[in-house]
């Protein structure tokens, strides 16, 4: 790589970076009842008005809150089980026929692969927050139950928290509201996103984000009431 080559590619990331960390004002032009107020992080922004351009928030709404007959993005399964447009994007590509519940969807067969990556994107980061408001806004159940919260444990959680360790008295230090944000919402999930390369490569930080972030997508309120339950019950 000449030194022409990487000093341009060091102020294209640098640009980005501060891009990242600093609050956007609209562009002359911009529909902010319409596209939503513009976001710090910039690949973000970009996603969601790729999916605003090419139609998808009139059916299925900004924040995933569908019109009609369209399909509810926010509470789909197949949505939740989604890895990186592993199921999204084929049927962007197909499009989805007509049903007696549901609306016809139209192919996006000639958008690129970047384009449906960023239709992708937004489709997840609009359903971890709706997800995660839904969530703290719900009324528990009357009591969580301590042996089906440490069964859900166990089976989601154990291979890469030790309880003792990392979960011992935490009826000491939080409230149950504070404990299901941080069960929904991990601290370390609220740093912005970094798009170096060197970021998107680390072998720990971006597959425990991913991880938490499919989780959020995917509780229940039934899981959280119990998974609170069984960490207030560990001395």
């Amino acid at each position: 790589m000449s030194c022409r080559v990487r000093c341009c590619f060091i102020l294209c990331w640098t640009l980005l970076a501060v891009a990242s960390a600093t609050p956007q004002s609209p562009r002359e032009g911009y529909d902010v009842d319409y596209i939503g107020a513009p976001m710090a992080d910039p690949v973000l922004q970009h996603s969601k008005e790729t999916y605003v351009l090419f139609g998808c928030s009139y059916c299925h709404g900004l924040y995933l809150v569908a019109r009609g007959e369209a399909t509810d993005l926010m509470h789909s399964r197949l949505v939740g089980r989604d890895e990186n447009g592993n199921l999204i994007a084929p049927l962007l590509r197909d499009g989805i026929p007509q049903t007696a519940k549901l609306s016809p969807m139209p192919q996006f067969s000639d958008l690129s692969e970047r384009q449906i990556a960023d239709l992708v994107r937004w489709i997840h980061y609009a359903r971890q927050q709706g997800r995660f408001r839904e969530l703290m806004e719900v009324k528990e159940p009357v009591s969580g139950n301590v042996a089906t919260g440490q069964a859900y444990f166990d089976k989601t959680c154990g291979s890469c928290h030790s309880m003792q360790s990392n979960f011992a008295n935490l009826s000491k230090k939080y409230s149950s509201m504070a404990l299901r944000a941080r069960i929904l919402r991990p601290r370390f999930l609220n740093a912005p996103n970094s798009w170096k390369i060197d970021r998107t490569k680390n072998t720990k930080d971006m597959p425990a984000r991913q991880r938490h972030l499919a989780l959020l997508e995917n509780y229940s309120a039934e899981d959280v009431a119990n998974l609170v339950a069984y960490l207030q019950s560990v001395k």
